[in-house]
This record gives structure tokens, C-alpha cells and sequence, in this order.
């Protein structure tokens, strides 16, 4: 999962959209564990382990929160405002290995016939923090659904 989520947050557009969700209350983990499974054909359930909740609760989230604290291009807290965010990063690689260990012993079933686009937005509706949408949070829906069709249509071309 660690590979697909580099490879995904290559794309400028993702990246951006998963930030301007994250920014809205979303959590980026859950988005890529989201857009992921699609990626193999299976449906969120919308529910993750209790142990990825905590880590995030109380380690990735206060990382990130203490690397907003600390203004960008500061001399006297460059140092320290850059080790949180390998830090940060570090954190959200053990939060996706517990995701993908959490998804392994669950038994996650194929979601049929689905198309990626689709699949990848109930997924995604499934990841959400809350149920109801406005216009904003669905165009960064959309550019997270078209990305994830543009590198799963890369991956699949032919050498």
C-alpha cells in the first residue's frame, strides 16, 4: 500500500485534492487506503480498526498539528519544524502498515463489476468524516476519482 500511496501522491491533483480534504476534516490515510482498494476491485466498509484510529488520534495528528504551529521559512525553527515532517510522514507509513495488516485479516470481498470511477467513490463516500457534501468537497471527489483512473490506465498500458 506504501507504494501506491508514493505513486498516487506523484500527481500534483491528488496531492492537492487529498490536502484540500484533508483540510476539510478528512483523513489522507483513509483516503489513499480508500482509493487503493478500488484499485483491486474491493469496497470500503467505511470502518477501520481501533489501533489505526489510535495511532492517528495520537501520534499522526499531533505531528501534523505541531508542524502547523511551527510558520514555514523560519530560520530558528527550520530544523525542528523539518524533523516533524519526516516524522509526520514516518507516522503515516506505520499508520498505512497497520491499515494494510488491519485489511489483510479482514475478509474484503469483490466488489463486482463496478467500475474504478465508481468503485473508488463509494470508497471514498465510505473514508468520509461526515455524510453530507457541498460542491467543493465533491470536485476534489472528482479529481481523486480521474487521477486514480489516469495511473490505474498507466499501469495498465503496454511497454
Amino acid at each position: 500500500m506504501w507504494r501506491f500511496a508514493c505513486r498516487f501522491w506523484e500527481s500534483s491533483a491528488a496531492r492537492e485534492a487529498c490536502l484540500g480534504l484533508q483540510d476539510r476534516g478528512w483523513s489522507v490515510t483513509r483516503i489513499l487506503c480508500a482509493t487503493w482498494l478500488a484499485t483491486s476491485g474491493k469496497a470500503l466498509s467505511g470502518t477501520e480498526s481501533a489501533q489505526v484510529t489510535a495511532w492517528r488520534r495520537h501520534v499522526t495528528e499531533p505531528l501534523r498539528s505541531s508542524k502547523k504551529y511551527i510558520t514555514k521559512n523560519n530560520p530558528r525553527t527550520a530544523i525542528v519544524r523539518e524533523c516533524i515532517s519526516r516524522s509526520e510522514l514516518e507516522a503515516e507509513r506505520v499508520e498505512l502498515a497497520l491499515v494494510y495488516q488491519a485489511l489483510v485479516s479482514d475478509n474484503y470481498t469483490g466488489s463486482g463489476e463496478i467500475p474504478l470511477a465508481n468503485l473508488a467513490l463509494n470508497n471514498l463516500l465510505a473514508a468520509a468524516p461526515e455524510k453530507t457534501m457541498d460542491n467543493e468537497t465533491g470536485s476534489l471527489l472528482d479529481t481523486l476519482t480521474r487521477e486514480l483512473s489516469t495511473l490505474v490506465e498507466g499501469d495498465n498500458k503496454p511497454c
